[in-house]
């Protein structure tokens, strides 16, 4: 392996790419049941969706080729690049393992480092950077939301004439209102607002206060608010699971599905049903935080296996395109919220900038894709590729097609995802946040600043591979750590002499696990990495402050996360809290 890269610059394939303000967009028209694909490297917010520029032709036959597909979403929570079977983990996954044994694995599939910015990014289909989310996740209770400007993936499939389910986590803000799921897009929503919760009590881990609704909004714009008091005590994950079949078995088959099916598992706390850490036991796993982990693991291993048995028994499967993801990498041992989870041997994990945060397991898999199965791409793939994407798919299908209110940063990977074809996609801007940036072009990844506070690996077959290390501890526990000589740094950044900076570039195509640090042998790829990083600076809103308010605490609710802030008709909305019945 050759880790002195020259200095030649970016490869010429991507010389004019980089220096453009807005990444060109891939577009889409269909005919006949064929993909049209091209490229248009104009993006106007008032033009079409789809414009024409025809390069290859794709055909797509069968049945339901007329009708538009049924969409899928099943989203895993902190589920680490080494936690599932196909990517040699010592864990067992044989659910997950045999779905993407069916469909088509993708092995450059990127989200955000932490929960809402990955889902406020799926949503809109834009850089976190634009939400001004890019600082820190959504708390409860501390003001911070998905903006109100931003129209969401669900508002279009409602355009294009879906019926939208929302079952699991939101995580998207909840101050008022309009920044929960029915309100923007969802037909129906049964889960928690805020980002992490018990999985019995149903209560915040960090804050408390109960977080457990159905809601949902009828079409004269009527909502009913259900607070589930009587599912305290049983297992979360079954309870949505159990949910999400029944809205398979009772949708009305006249609308097409789209479902975003976001389970709790496998975030700490480490928490299943008893009996399930033993049942899923394996004498390969001796790490006690790896051994907790079994349990929420086959716990979601359960939610799938169930769901989709039923919706592949359903007249719906012939017409699904079912996707899985993580929302993030893992946080092994070491990281804030850490449940033994494993990114081996993606360096680092949650939170950070290294790619055990941001590369996630991934696979699309369905009838839909039956003639790829058991493939796999490298092809780079962005978490907001995914509507413009899935919208492709529909405007084939049906041609329907939506004007976007917005500038999107997604582009369309159809031809990736059902042709095999090479990626759309070029760059990614992972994170822009004052000093602290990263960025992606090509093979090539440069991070400046701050990375993140876990520098190093964790579990591989069970076994540490490399200390705990900070690269700039900025937690009080991190700091105190490092103060007793507990912590180190791997040390592998340069300062760049013009501003004092941390700059790490690694070439991921050779060094995908981040060892080599090559900018001190590549100057002019990071001169052109770091100019194509300040002219990204005019997207940028400021971020967002994240402070309680004493107003929004769910003490004033009675015990229960409810929106604060009014800005709705109240007498539209209907509230009543659901208990247990006494027997």
């Amino acid at each position: 392996m050759n880790n002195e890269q020259g200095s030649s610059g970016i490869n010429a394939e991507y010389g004019e790419y980089y220096k453009t303000l807005r990444a060109t967009l891939s577009v889409h028209i269909f005919e006949e049941g064929c993909i049209l694909s091209g490229r248009s490297t104009r993006v106007d917010m008032m033009s079409r969706f789809f414009a024409i520029l025809l390069v290859a032709v794709i055909c797509i036959t069968g049945s339901v080729a007329d009708k538009a597909p049924n969409v899928v979403f099943i989203i895993a929570d902190d589920l680490g690049w080494n936690d599932v079977g196909y990517h040699g983990s010592e864990l067992k996954t044989p659910v997950l393992d045999q779905l993407a044994r069916e469909g088509v694995r993708l092995e450059q599939h990127y989200t955000q480092p932490e929960c809402s910015t990955t889902r406020a990014s799926l949503m809109t289909s834009r850089y976190i950077v634009r939400t001004g989310l890019q600082a820190d996740v959504i708390l409860n209770g501390g003001g911070m939301a998905l903006p109100m400007n931003e129209t969401l993936w669900p508002e279009y499939m409602r355009e294009f004439g879906y019926r939208n389910y929302l079952v699991g986590k939101w995580h998207l803000g909840a101050n008022s209102w309009k920044e929960t799921p029915t309100f923007r897009g969802f037909d129906e929503f049964y889960g928690y607002y805020g980002g992490q919760i018990h999985y019995f009590g149903h209560y915040h881990t960090k804050f408390g206060g109960h977080d457990f609704r159905r809601d949902t909004m009828d079409k004269d714009g009527n909502f009913k608010e259900e607070i589930l008091k009587n599912e305290m005590g049983n297992y979360l994950t079954k309870s949505l699971t159990d949910e999400a079949i029944r809205i398979v078995k009772e949708h009305d088959r006249s609308d097409p599905m789209f479902m975003y099916f976001s389970l709790p598992n496998v975030h700490s706390p480490n928490q299943s049903p008893k009996g399930y850490i033993s049942k899923y036991a394996n004498s390969e796993v001796t790490d006690y935080d790896r051994k907790q982990l079994l349990g929420n693991l086959g716990g979601l291993e359960e939610a799938v296996k169930n769901f989709t048995d039923v919706l592949k028994a359903s007249d719906m499967w012939e017409n699904t395109l079912l996707v899985f993801m993580s929302d993030n990498g893992g946080a092994p041992t070491g990281l804030p919220s850490y449940a033994g989870h494993s990114n081996y041997p993606l360096r680092s994990g949650k939170t950070t900038l290294f790619e055990g945060a941001l590369r996630v397991p991934a696979f699309v898999t369905g009838p839909l894709v039956s003639h790829l199965a058991g493939t796999a791409t490298d092809g780079l793939f962005h978490v907001s590729d995914w509507f413009p994407t899935i919208a492709a798919l529909v405007h084939e299908r049906t041609g329907k097609s939506v004007d976007l209110v917005n500038e999107i940063d997604g582009v369309n990977n159809a031809p990736m995802i059902f042709s095999a074809d090479p990626s759309n996609r070029h760059e990614i801007l992972h994170q822009l946040n004052g000093g602290n940036q990263a960025y992606r072009l090509g093979d090539y990844k440069i991070i400046i600043g701050n990375a993140g506070e876990y520098d190093g690996y964790n579990y591989h077959e069970g076994r540490p591979v490399i200390s705990m290390k900070y690269d700039e501890p900025t937690t009080f526990l991190g700091k105190l750590k490092c103060s007793v000589g507990l912590c180190g740094s791997l040390g592998d950044y340069i300062i760049d002499p013009a501003d004092g900076a941390r700059v790490r570039l690694y070439n991921l195509a050779e060094d995908p696990s981040e060892t080599y640090n090559i900018a001190d042998k590549n100057p002019e790829i990071v001169k052109e990495m770091r100019d194509r990083l300040f002219d990204l600076q005019a997207i940028v809103m400021p971020p967002q402050a994240n402070l309680q308010n004493p107003a929004a605490h769910q003490k004033k609710s009675g015990g229960i996360w409810r929106p604060w802030r009014t800005d709705v008709d109240e007498s539209k909305v209907s509230y009543s809290i659901l208990h247990k019945t006494e027997l």
